[in-house]
C-alpha cells in the first residue's frame, strides 16, 4: 500500500483540488493507498474543507493539530499514522505534478528513497537564493551532497522512515532525514520532478523568519546528529 502525506497549513484554496488530483492519479494506477493530511493548526478554513473531503474520499485520514507546530512536526505527525510499505509526501500547494510519482515508484525496487529536484523551478528569486545558501551549508556541515534538499516530493521504503529518529519540527526535517539516511547507509535516486509556480494562497516556507531560524539550527542538528548511534 502506498501512504502520502500532505502537510497543510492555511491551505483553504487548494486541499480539495490536491487530494483530488492525487485520488485521480492513485485511481487510475490502481493503487490501494491512504492519504494522510495533517492540518497544522489553519486559521482559515482548511478544517472544515478537510471535514467535507472525508465524505468524498474514503481512503483519507486527517490529522489536526491543535495549534501550528511546524513543517517538520506535520510531516512527523503522518509518518507516524501511516500503514503503507511505501510512504510519499508532497506539499498541498499545487506546485508538482504528481503524475512524476509513477517513475518513482518504479525505482524503489533498487533505492532505499527517491527524491525529486525541481526541473525548473518556478520560485521567487530570494526563495531561490535561500535554497543556494542551504545546499551548500548541507553539505559544509553533514556532507549531504542532494541538488534540491528541500523539494517535498520524496518517496520512501516504510522502513527507511520508520528506522530514523526524527525530531525537527521545522524546515531542517529535509535535511535531517538525508543526514540519518547517510549514516544509516541508505541509498537514494535523484529524479527531475515539474514544478509550478504557486497560484493560490500564501507560502510560508520561504520567508526570512523561517529560513533564518533554519539556518541558525544547523549546528544544533549537527552536533546532535553526530551524537546518533544508528
Amino acid at each position: 500500500m502506498l501512504s502520502i502525506i500532505l502537510p497543510a497549513y492555511n491551505e483553504e484554496k487548494n486541499i480539495d483540488k490536491a487530494i483530488e488530483e492525487i485520488s485521480k492519479f492513485v485511481g487510475e494506477h490502481n493503487l490501494p493507498s491512504e492519504i494522510i493530511v495533517v492540518n497544522d493548526g489553519s486559521r482559515d478554513g482548511t478544517k472544515e474543507i478537510l471535514n467535507n473531503c472525508t465524505k468524498k474520499y474514503k481512503n483519507l485520514i486527517i490529522v489536526n493539530h491543535s495549534e501550528n507546530l511546524g513543517y517538520g512536526a506535520a510531516l512527523r505527525s503522518g509518518f507516524a499514522k501511516t500503514k503503507g510499505d511505501l510512504i510519499f509526501f508532497t506539499d498541498s500547494d499545487l506546485q508538482f505534478n504528481i503524475n512524476g510519482l509513477s517513475s518513482f515508484m518504479e525505482k524503489t525496487k533498487d533505492y532505499d528513497f527517491v527524491v525529486g529536484y525541481r526541473k525548473k523551478r518556478q520560485d521567487p528569486l530570494f526563495r531561490r537564493i535561500c535554497a543556494m545558501i542551504f545546499k551548500t551549508l548541507a553539505f559544509f556541515f553533514f556532507s549531504v551532497k542532494v541538488r534540491d534538499v528541500n523539494c517535498a516530493f520524496k518517496l520512501f521504503k516504510a522502513e527507511v522512515i520508520k528506522n530514523l529518529p526524527l525530531s525537527s519540527s521545522g524546515a531542517l526535517i529535509n535535511l535531517e532525514i538525508f543526514a540519518l539516511a547517510k549514516k544509516k547507509g541508505y541509498k537514494f535516486l535523484e529524479l527531475p520532478v515539474e514544478h509550478f509556480s504557486r497560484q493560490a494562497g500564501r507560502q510560508t516556507g520561504g520567508n526570512f523568519k523561517i529560513m533564518f531560524k533554519a539556518i541558525m539550527g544547523f549546528f544544533p542538528l549537527w552536533r546532535k546528529i553526530k551524537k546518533i548511534k544508528l
